[in-house]
């Protein structure tokens, strides 16, 4: 038995935060197909289950026409299927190990149905009955995003977040530049900073400020002349206005 899709994107996406930090290789439409996914999984349940979306449902969910998603699917299907999740488990007294865990059981696309997923059952620690350490969003935040550097950002600043209510002058979120580097499958990317300032950091800041709530910039931490961290500056735009 599977499940059709709910498609209210102003429901939330609920991640542990070990899982939000992990190294994610996913291209963007994948990533958002994985997002809706995950919005699937409600407070009450026991269990991943399987669901059906249309290709017309995911064609408004990604914001594309039906004949792009006809022309791709395959291509997001096999992303998903190709492109695990990798998350840090962090051994007291040894190194740090990383987990590589498949996102799905299950994705393929039937020309008669749509798409079938089904979320891996070794994410449930990271999707199900959490009761701290996690991060919710509503989908429709990092729908419109136009990268996927921007949603994974997103995410790490959502996670770092203490407090529901941001103070009247805002946050400031330090994340190392390693950090970001694994979480946006750049650890081989971009090796000169400017380029990763260029191609990461800055299309993120300017995708975030530009489809949620969030008001970011950011300074750099250095140790010597290299910069080893982003402190970012988040505010609500109702403040910073």
């Amino acid at each position: 038995m599977s499940f059709d899709f709910c498609l209210d994107t102003r429901n939330y996406v609920v991640q542990a935060n070990n899982l939000i930090g992990g190294k994610q290789a996913l291209k963007l439409n994948s990533a958002k197909l994985i997002r809706s996914a995950i919005m699937q999984v409600v407070r009450d349940d026991e269990e991943l289950k399987p669901y059906i979306i249309t290709v017309k449902e995911l064609a408004d969910l990604l914001g594309v026409s039906a004949s792009n998603v006809y022309r791709d699917v395959e291509e997001i299907t096999d992303d998903i299927i190709k492109n695990p999740v990798y998350v840090k488990e962090e051994i007291v007294g040894k190194s740090i190990k990383w987990i590589k865990i498949p996102w799905v059981s299950k994705c393929e696309y039937n020309s008669d149905i749509g798409v079938a997923i089904k979320l891996n059952e070794e994410l449930k620690p990271f999707l199900i009955n959490l009761k701290e350490h996690y991060t919710q969003y509503t989908l429709q935040e990092v729908l419109t995003m136009k990268s996927v550097y921007a949603i994974r950002i997103f995410e790490m600043l959502q996670s770092k977040i203490m407090s529901r209510m941001l103070p009247k002058d805002g946050t400031d979120i330090e994340i190392s530049v390693q950090e970001i580097r694994e979480c946006c499958d750049c650890e081989d990317k971009y090796p000169a900073f400017g380029n990763l300032k260029d191609k990461v950091i800055d299309k993120a800041v300017s995708e975030i400020n530009r489809v949620t709530m969030f008001r970011v910039d950011y300074s750099y931490r250095k140790k010597s002349r290299t910069v080893v961290a982003i402190i970012f500056h988040v505010n609500m735009m109702y403040h910073a206005a």
